[in-house]
């Protein structure tokens, strides 16, 4: 049996490390690379940008609670009052100062409290290009980097616009937290990632998990006209087609959309107590603030099939992190130790 060795990233012991970018890491480890990978790359493809805007604000109120996430994104809390009343956001040299100042020089000034550095903080910020901090002699102006003006770009005309750019930046600073060694641990977030990838998709990044689906119409199969109701459809049939009674439901198609997919309740609840979080925690979440549960609205949070209960998880989740596991695969292969 392999010798346990320490994950050079979270510093936990296991018997399987993987040599990345010359570190040894352990699979949770590489997991969490590779969705904050997903995470940030996704936005830039059409088709997976409202599954990244989706599962950035289930982060966000995932890990709201957690009074070490106060700290990564108060400056992003501070960018969006900033704008909101139209001030510059200036930080004094060598404080914890920060100001806000608006065009009539009114100076609203608040005091960096926590115990993770400001600094720390801001040079993630300026790595992922949300902030640009500019040296005006005694002060630092905080500023738009790259990433919030291309989101202000794309968003800035809508009234929802700063909720769009929260749930994206919040959710790539979390997700960007499994590369810091001393980052906080948000371990319901990555309870979710692992039990998803485990549980609902394969090693080659395809869903295996089962689907929820909705019935969103009915259609002739004969003409192809839509219909809201299978009763719209059937006298349809009967009256245009004069189709007999024992044949209508051979010409009539349903149409249905996929709300959410199974993840056998039994598989999540051992994983949320094996990372030591609370199951309850996780289920007053999903109820209550909509973490990972379908934004439609008449589908269930549980159901039970055949004797066993199933959560029902939002379709962004599971395609998100399907690419996750892509990217994962992508940065494993052949790299086993």
């Amino acid at each position: 049996m392999p010798k346990l060795r320490r994950c050079e990233k979270c510093r936990k012991y296991k018997r399987v490390l993987y040599k990345i970018n010359d570190e040894e890491i352990c699979a949770e480890c590489v997991r969490g690379m590779a969705f904050y990978q997903a995470f940030k790359e996704s936005f830039k493809d059409p088709k997976y940008r409202g599954d990244v805007i989706t599962v950035g604000i289930d982060i966000g109120n995932a890990v709201w609670f957690n009074p070490f996430s106060y700290a990564w994104l108060y400056p992003l809390s501070l960018w969006m009052v900033s704008k909101d009343i139209g001030a510059r956001l200036i930080i004094e040299k060598g404080s914890n100062i920060i100001k806000l100042v608006t065009k009539d020089n009114r100076e609203y000034t608040v005091k960096w409290r926590y115990k993770k550095p400001l600094d720390d903080v801001l040079r993630l910020y300026q790595e992922e290009a949300i902030l640009k901090v500019i040296d005006e002699g005694d002060e630092l102006v905080l500023t738009e980097g790259e990433t919030l003006n291309e989101m202000l770009k794309k968003y800035g005309d809508r009234p929802d616009a700063f909720e769009i750019i929260d749930a994206w930046v919040s959710g790539l600073i979390i997700a960007r937290l499994h590369e810091e060694a001393d980052a906080p641990d948000f371990r319901l977030v990555d309870t979710l990632i692992q039990v998803i990838a485990n549980e609902m998709i394969d090693n080659t990044g395809d869903i295996t998990a089962e689907s929820y689906s909705k019935v969103t119409g009915y259609k002739c199969r004969l003409c192809g006209l839509k219909f809201t109701t299978r009763e719209e459809v059937k006298s349809h049939l009967m009256t245009v087609h004069r189709t007999p009674s024992d044949e209508i439901m051979g010409h009539i198609e349903e149409e249905s959309i996929t709300t959410g997919y199974l993840l056998d309740i039994y598989s999540l609840v051992k994983a949320l107590t094996q990372r030591g979080v609370r199951p309850e925690t996780f289920f007053e979440r999903m109820e209550r603030l909509g973490v990972a549960a379908p934004e439609d609205p008449d589908t269930p949070r549980v159901i039970e099939r055949d004797g066993r209960k199933f959560v029902v998880i939002d379709p962004s989740w599971v395609r998100i992190v399907a690419r996750a596991k892509i990217y994962e695969r992508g940065l494993v292969l052949g790299r086993g130790r």
